[in-house]
């Protein structure tokens, strides 16, 4: 269906009662909605992976948009919703955004609204952005994309925690006891890189993380990758090194700043794919939720999610 001809049809809102939005506060996003005169459907998830399944089925309807109403995490799973057979991103599909939730990076990257009135005022009267998409395939074959950022080491060990606990609490909680336990406890691995098409040249070296970055924000507000852009069909890999967890605390203003570039230990690449292992074994994190674990390939589909921004 052409874009113009979307205009009065309804929005399908795909809603994340675990991430920080709860039944009470759609009523109040329902309210913007209704003195708007927006027609809408709504349905709420209540496990992980039903947000892509409840993406998959509304494809198939006449919806001006599938509005993801939570944080980076449901986001993703909405967009995996979009996946074709083919690996691809559904040109049809547009996808809206309420950010709400523990983590807002690719909500901040694009310039939405953080707050519920004025993001509604945006999805009822933005235009249209097209923005690249990350993809992972993993040595089964099977394919996850992600809007914001993939990540390797510290970063993935964090949310694989934070999994582990979350049934019992809420998202913002399980990510502060996610982050303690795994910097308690967690040692750099080895990891090797192959950059676009150095396939005889990878890269090996300890480090603490690994970040594969589409947009500029990362962790709820650190400019981990300040010049990435969403649309120049291009993934900014930021490698931090063997540094110690001492130095790492010490720097993360630096990094909520942008400035921790100027690092020694920290080095960026922009790179269309990459070939990503690790001898020690490590799992891969994408939007904030763990995916699947090492060895990985990652690439960019340009300008692939239609976005209203």
């Amino acid at each position: 269906m052409a874009a113009r001809s979307r205009a009065s049809l309804p929005y399908f809102f795909i809603v994340n009662p675990r991430a920080g939005t709860g039944l009470n506060r759609f009523g109040t996003i329902a309210a913007h909605l209704r003195d708007r005169g927006l027609p809408y459907s709504a349905a709420v998830t209540t496990a992980p992976g039903d947000a892509r399944t409840l993406a998959q089925l509304a494809r198939s309807g006449d919806f001006r948009a599938i509005v993801s109403v939570g944080g980076d995490g449901t986001i993703n799973e909405v967009v995996n919703g979009f996946l074709t057979p083919e690996g691809t991103v559904d040109p049809e599909a547009v996808l809206g955004i309420i950010p709400r939730g523990t983590a807002q990076d690719f909500a901040r990257g694009l310039g939405l609204p953080l707050t519920p009135g004025p993001a509604v005022e945006r999805l009822a009267f933005g235009e249209e952005r097209r923005v690249d998409v990350g993809r992972i395939r993993f040595e089964d074959g099977s394919l996850r994309l992600f809007v914001n950022v993939a990540g390797v080491g510290f970063d993935a060990e964090v949310a694989g925690r934070a999994r582990e606990v979350r049934a019992a609490m809420s998202s913002l909680p399980a990510h502060i006891l996610g982050f303690a336990s795994a910097f308690a406890s967690y040692r750099n691995r080895e990891i090797s890189l192959v950059l676009d098409s150095e396939a005889a040249a990878a890269r090996s070296s300890r480090c603490n993380l690994v970040v594969v970055a589409n947009g500029p924000y990362y962790a709820a507000g650190m400019k981990l990758a300040p010049d990435a852009l969403m649309d120049d069909g291009l993934l900014d890999v930021v490698v931090i090194g063997d540094i110690d967890k001492l130095e790492l605390l010490l720097n993360l203003p630096r990094a909520f700043a942008g400035t921790h570039l100027a690092h020694g230990e920290v080095t960026v690449h922009r790179v269309r794919r990459l070939k990503i292992d690790s001898p020690e074994g490590a799992r891969v994190q994408a939007d904030g939720d763990v995916v699947g674990e090492l060895p990985a390939e990652m690439d960019l589909l340009p300008g692939a999610l239609r976005v209203i921004v």
